[in-house]
């Protein structure tokens, strides 16, 4: 119950300082000088040229189609007959291509504007001179209308 006058609380009391939370698991791995002198590495996979390739179903119904097959059975039985399997994927690990060092990659940038040109109001004047051009020429076909 609330004491009088006074808001309810709604937090707790935390613990003092000494204490520690969540749970102590003692270490039995040895600590840094055990990881030195025992350094585990993962051994390397060997690939077995007895591994199984997965099969290429796209060229397997390509030729199903081609030799006339239209039922799920008969592209079973084709399938059973002409079991082909995907050519190695050593292509996909290629090495990289012959770039120059200071090649990059993506869109090129657009040339920039020279400074002196903006620091001149170049292109303020070429666009009153288009306008003043345009404004005679609409003077000369209203004088001729």
């Amino acid at each position: 119950q609330a004491e009088l006058g006074k808001p309810r609380r709604n937090c707790y009391t935390l613990p003092g300082f000494d204490f520690a939370y969540g749970l102590y698991i003692e270490r039995t791995d040895g600590g840094v000088p055990g990881a030195i002198c025992h350094w585990d590495v993962m051994k390397p996979r060997t690939i077995s040229s007895v591994q199984r390739k997965p099969r290429d179903f796209i060229t397997m119904n390509r030729g199903a189609v081609k030799a006339g097959h239209t039922t799920a059975r008969e592209f079973y039985l084709y399938y059973k007959a002409k079991d082909i399997r995907c050519k190695d994927q050593c292509t996909r690990f290629r090495s990289p291509p012959n770039l120059p060092a200071d090649f990059t990659f993506g869109l090129k940038p657009r040339p920039s504007i020279p400074l002196y040109d903006l620091l001149q109001h170049k292109y303020k004047e070429l666009w009153m001179e288009q306008q003043r051009i345009l404004t005679a020429a609409l003077r000369v076909q209203k004088k001729k209308v």
